[in-house]
């Protein structure tokens, strides 16, 4: 077993002091600790220290200016996407629709887990605001709903959806349904590799990029005044903090596809069966940076994916 270090026992005592603090204590929730989101919180020095911080079972960190891996961890692991799966299906419905159109809500919409502003039977939504409610609200009756609509039926869609991930060569992806319920032992499945290839397709579409962003979305249909707040707790108090899918659910645990920029040099993040995102996001995006800065004007060993 190795032994800690001076700077390393003075971070685990630090880190044991915020986690022991009342105030973040009072502000966690049911499902998971929430992670201080300011820059200065855990700086990480080596990838070595990175390694013992990150919790997540697959990680994956990469510098696409300079085509390279900064952090791995189990790349090619099986294992559940979670809401991140609604990454494929705003992809899909965007080179399908363009988001243009509408919609009109039916039952077997509904039936699912609802969104904190569920949609109602017979409520007539435009494709840009369900695919809205979709990326920022998580809302998994849009994600039924943008899949009927798109491809006729959501088993057509799901078949849509493992081929596009065949064309983005997400290989050893499966989905099972459009908005990530499923579980690993359903059929549901992705690797940290596959999920950046998905998540950097999506990036590559202005419109997707820019509503991932978005920190609150607030519509009305009829008298109904729908707010849903972005489910990225880093956006906007970490910086630099870009666009981002979240994902949770129990047997998945958190799941994370986020990129981040300081000074123009873009990060890209990619996190599954974390027991706290917010946390292992920190600690790879400073251990990122810090290694971005220190590397820079020198080329460095490529690790090209």
């Amino acid at each position: 077993m190795a032994r800690r270090t001076i700077p390393g026992l003075l971070l685990a005592v630090a880190a044991a002091l915020w986690l022991g603090s009342g105030a973040d204590l009072a502000a966690a929730s049911r499902h998971h600790r929430h992670a201080r989101a300011d820059s200065s919180y855990l700086s990480v020095d080596s990838e070595w220290e990175a390694d013992r911080l990150v919790e997540a079972t697959a990680a994956l960190l990469y510098d696409p200016v300079r085509n390279r891996v900064l952090f791995a961890r189990n790349l090619d692991a099986p294992l559940a996407p979670a809401s991140t799966t609604k990454l494929m299906t705003a992809l899909l419905v965007y080179q399908q629709t363009g988001l243009r159109g509408f919609v009109t809500v039916l039952p077997q919409d509904t039936a699912v887990e609802p969104s904190h502003v569920p949609l109602r039977v017979g409520q007539r939504v435009s494709v840009a605001e369900l695919v809205q409610d979709l990326l920022v609200g998580s809302c998994n009756d849009a994600a039924l709903a943008l899949a009927r609509e798109t491809a006729g039926s959501v088993p057509a869609f799901v078949h849509q959806m493992n081929r596009k991930a065949w064309e983005l060569g997400s290989l050893h992806t499966h989905f099972v349904d459009p908005h990530g319920l499923a579980s690993f032992q359903e059929g549901q499945v992705t690797t940290a590799r596959d999920l950046l290839r998905i998540f950097q397709a999506v990036l590559d579409v202005p419109a997707l990029r820019q509503i991932l962003m978005t920190r609150t979305v607030a519509t009305r249909s009829g008298s109904q005044l729908r707010i849903l707040h972005n489910h990225n707790r880093l956006l906007g108090k970490y910086a630099g903090m870009g666009p981002a899918k979240t994902g949770w659910t129990r047997a998945a645990r958190h799941t994370y596809a986020a990129a981040c920029q300081r000074d123009g040099q873009p990060l890209l993040l990619i996190l599954l069966h974390s027991p706290d995102k917010w946390r292992d996001a920190t600690v790879l995006f400073n251990y990122g940076f810090r290694q971005v800065k220190e590397s820079s004007g020198a080329a460095g060993p490529a690790q090209p994916l």
